[in-house]
């Protein structure tokens, strides 16, 4: 690749991978503050939300399919300059998302109390969980139909717009989190302050994208049209990220069941540490837009050469980016866990989890710029088989046998980071080897 054509990726890529990024960063930022916040009160309420947003997370699995399937289809449609198609798309998976929001609403308000009787926590966590996450579910419709308008946004290469609003709705959320917990105007609401913030901040920013829309010299425009055959293809598209968006939540789940049972102390640790790499975490998700925007766009111009060059900078820049992350995690893992406690055992289990995680980020990045490139691509299946048989079979597997037979804390973390080595190399080969058979 010359010099010129480099430069020219590193300056798309950045365009659309750094508001990402920090459009995300954010989101973490107002959790961890929030968190941060309520773990003033005490070690049971970080256990509480930390569950309670573990269990949120299985919503991403829904958002995950609409979110592939609007990027996928604008991105390819942006790329051929079919501007009325985009229309048509952002259209009818924004109505089809609010219509799916409502069964997903009952259901899970159904499944939250066999979730937390299944994870094991403590019965004061429990009851606070269960009472924080029964108020944030009512925020689900407005969450899956701003993810669309999100999707379009990054499709067309315009993260700016979604991180700008985003600026302002993280500095409302952190003040009324202060105002709602702590009581400042009104009573105390303790945790329920904090579901109540987070509701309250996710109509608003719909209704500021919503808002954006209606400008004139937009490209994406919402009108009164809805066709199923367009929601289908997206679905069809995003139905396998979203199966593998929800094993891997499931795994997730399975992993801070296997912590909590060594203990009430290692399990808040685990929920500390998983905050802070969320950090770190963010930067490859702006890298994985970015991959996943500018695969469609190249696709939509007929163009794999540019796309697999985008592709190749995108990782060399995101292994920069986060190999300097994981230097952090692993050199001030302590001081960043102290933050929230300063008991031995919890922060004995942060600060080691924190370390493996930082050692694992470069081959984090292959996975999430490929996996990227995949979704951008449409080629959603083979992301799937790789992700579900990797985590399955080389982490969780691995892990149920140290917990039955007993083995220290510290073997779940080493696993995590062998297996994050195993699934980065799995993306590259598949990806160099068969290239030509997944984007052309």
């Amino acid at each position: 690749m010359d010099n010129i054509n480099f430069t020219k990726h590193c300056k798309k890529i950045l365009n659309i991978a750094i508001p990402a990024g920090l459009n995300s960063l954010l989101d973490i930022t107002n959790i961890v503050i929030g968190i941060f916040m309520i773990g003033k009160i005490s070690s049971y309420h970080i256990i509480a939300i930390g569950l309670g947003l573990n269990f949120f997370m299985l919503i991403y699995a829904i958002t995950n399919i609409f979110f592939v399937g609007t990027s996928a289809q604008i991105s390819r449609l942006f790329g051929k300059k079919d501007f009325n198609g985009i229309e048509n798309v952002l259209s009818s998976m924004f109505f089809g998302a609010i219509l799916f929001s409502i069964p997903i609403f009952f259901i899970t308000n159904i499944m939250h109390y066999a979730y937390f009787d299944w994870i094991g926590a403590d019965e004061t966590s429990k009851i606070l969980g269960e009472t924080y996450i029964y108020i944030v579910l009512y925020s689900i419709p407005a969450f899956i139909a701003k993810v669309i308008l999100v999707a379009a946004f990054t499709s067309i290469g315009d993260t700016q717009t979604p991180f700008i609003i985003k600026i302002a709705i993280s500095i409302i959320n952190i003040i009324l989190n202060y105002i709602l917990i702590f009581g400042i105007i009104f009573e105390p609401l303790d945790i329920v302050g904090m579901a109540l913030a987070s509701i309250f901040v996710a109509y608003l920013e719909l209704v500021i994208l919503l808002a954006l829309l209606t400008r004139k010299n937009s490209i994406l425009k919402l009108k009164l049209f809805f066709s199923i055959d367009i929601l289908s293809r997206g679905i069809r598209i995003g139905v396998p990220v979203g199966i593998e968006r929800g094993f891997t939540i499931v795994s997730l789940l399975l992993i801070s069941k296997f912590v909590a049972a060594y203990g009430s102390d290692y399990l808040a640790g685990f929920q500390i540490a998983t905050r802070i790499e969320a950090f770190a975490f963010m930067p490859s998700f702006g890298f994985m837009i970015a991959s996943m925007a500018l695969a469609g766009q190249y696709l939509g111009e007929n163009d794999t050469k540019q796309l697999k060059q985008s592709t190749y900078t995108t990782i060399i820049l995101a292994s920069i980016f986060m190999g300097i992350m994981g230097l952090i995690m692993i050199i001030f893992g302590r001081d960043l866990s102290l933050l929230f406690s300063n008991k031995d055992s919890i922060l004995y289990s942060s600060v080691a989890y924190l370390t493996y995680i930082g050692l694992s980020q470069i081959p984090l990045v292959f996975i999430f710029v490929l996996d990227g490139a995949c979704r951008g691509a449409g080629a959603t299946k083979i992301s799937l088989a790789i992700n579900i048989i990797s985590i399955w079979m080389f982490r969780i597997f691995p892990m149920y046998i140290c917990y039955k037979i007993g083995a220290p804390i510290i073997s779940i973390y080493i696993i995590i980071l062998i297996e994050t080595f195993i699934r980065g190399i799995a993306f590259l080969y598949i990806f160099k080897r068969y290239f030509y058979k997944i984007f052309i």
